[in-house]
């Protein structure tokens, strides 16, 4: 007989719903880093037949990661939840931080690029780029991944303590979602001060809304907030998202709105098995799948290729289904080769060998103790007989015996004797 818990621990079918937002979210990612942002890095890489200059992908993806964090985190203990989580984020990012550093450091000077230096590569594993102006990113799209490892710690520490359950909930929504509008405009301006412009550019209090947004399409699926809220929240959330570039980019905000809506359909209605998407399941779901890989390595490695490429003398059309094409093939071995295989053993394996080692160092420490204790080197009466070692130790004093040493023979101390009474 099922239990309640077996069954909210039990995982639901894959819908293709999703993994067709998330295609739709990386793939735009891709284009538009390729044709938008790749002539504004470097002038000489553009233009391309089209411009797709939409910024709405990203943030997409925070906020269907935010879904999947009330999805999950109610399967099993938190703690390891979150260990799950990050097994799955960080082995993958940091090995592409160390590949994109490494081509970055040796095209650098042959394309008077800028040349990452190693202060750059450490900020970039620790996930702290955002905090300094020193710091500079490896690649510019890894800004999502300090956001995603903030989020699933917070939420580590929230759901636990009841924090999206009951009254709190609202206060909760509301506050991810004005708190930073606040900060902002009050004290995070151009001319703010440095430490000001740190801590907000490092927590991403600009994005932190998304997950607002994640959470609010989960509480209306789980009956806890009602329509209306919802739409009320996902309306301010893209006025505040607007607010926060200034209103110059309005465009992207309506398609980041659109994509929403279908988020809510995904989340809240049936699964999209329509006739065309049925046909197209198989490579969806494998795009999908993939989908993690390619976001880390498309951007930096991809202008790296289009510039060999434009050297090489490939159009504008080539260059863009080839970065295309390289950023699916990486991004596929990225996932095959690190971060499945990573996640597997880390989930699996890596807490087997770890709790082996740990009782092996606790056997050890116990046989240890059960060792045969040295006898404490014996002494002379304090009545003024002659000590165990009357000369100095040659030995400086900042460096100790050895419990090896032993204590002197009756012989040996006679022989002291005599030298003491020729050198009086």
């Amino acid at each position: 007989m099922q239990t309640t818990e077996t069954a909210n621990q039990k995982r639901s079918p894959r819908k293709i719903s999703w993994d067709v937002i998330r295609v739709l979210a990386v793939y735009s990612v891709v284009i538009q880093h390729i044709t938008h942002q790749s002539p504004i890095n470097h002038a000489e890489l553009g233009p391309y037949p089209f411009v797709l200059s939409l910024q709405f992908g990203a943030s997409t993806l925070l906020v269907i990661s935010a879904f999947f964090i009330c999805v999950t985190i109610r399967r099993g203990r938190t703690g390891r939840w979150l260990w799950s989580r990050l097994a799955r984020l960080l082995p993958a990012y940091l090995v592409a931080v160390v590949v994109t550093y490494g081509v970055s450091r040796a095209v650098a000077p042959a394309f008077g690029w800028y040349l990452p230096t190693h202060t750059d590569l450490l900020a970039n594993l620790t996930l702290v780029q955002a905090w300094s102006p020193r710091f500079h990113w490896i690649d510019a799209s890894y800004w999502t991944l300090p956001v995603q490892v903030m989020a699933f710690l917070v939420a580590a520490l929230l759901w636990p303590r009841g924090w999206v359950r009951g009254a709190r909930i609202p206060v909760l929504l509301w506050t991810l979602l004005l708190t930073p509008l606040v900060i902002r405009f009050l004290w995070r301006q151009d001319d703010a001060q440095q430490w000001v412009k740190s801590v907000f550019d490092g927590l991403a209090l600009h994005r932190v809304a998304l997950f607002g947004v994640g959470v609010a399409i989960w509480l209306w699926t789980s009956k806890r907030l009602s329509g209306k809220h919802l739409a009320a929240y996902l309306v301010a959330a893209l006025v505040a998202q607007d607010a926060h570039s200034y209103f110059v980019d309005t465009p992207s905000t309506i398609a980041f709105g659109v994509i929403l809506a279908g988020i809510v359909a995904a989340a809240g209605g049936p699964d999209w098995n329509l006739p065309g998407l049925r046909s197209l399941a198989r490579p969806i779901r494998w795009l999908g799948g993939i989908s993690f890989g390619v976001y880390l390595v498309h951007q930096e490695l991809g202008f790296v290729l289009a510039r060999f490429l434009l050297d090489a003398g490939v159009g504008a059309s080539g260059r863009l289904v080839l970065c295309v094409a390289m950023a699916v093939l990486l991004g596929w071995a990225m996932t095959g080769l690190v971060e499945r295989p990573a996640h597997r053993w880390l989930t699996e394996s890596g807490p087997v060998v770890l709790r082996r080692v740990l009782a092996t160092l606790a056997a050890t420490r116990e046989a240890i103790r059960e060792l045969p204790q040295v006898p404490a080197q014996p002494q002379a009466a304090s009545s003024g007989g002659v000590p165990t070692k009357s000369v100095p130790s040659p030995r400086p004093v900042s460096q100790p015996r050895t419990a090896v040493d032993d204590p002197l023979s009756s012989r040996e101390l006679e022989g002291v004797a005599i030298a003491s009474s020729q050198v009086r």
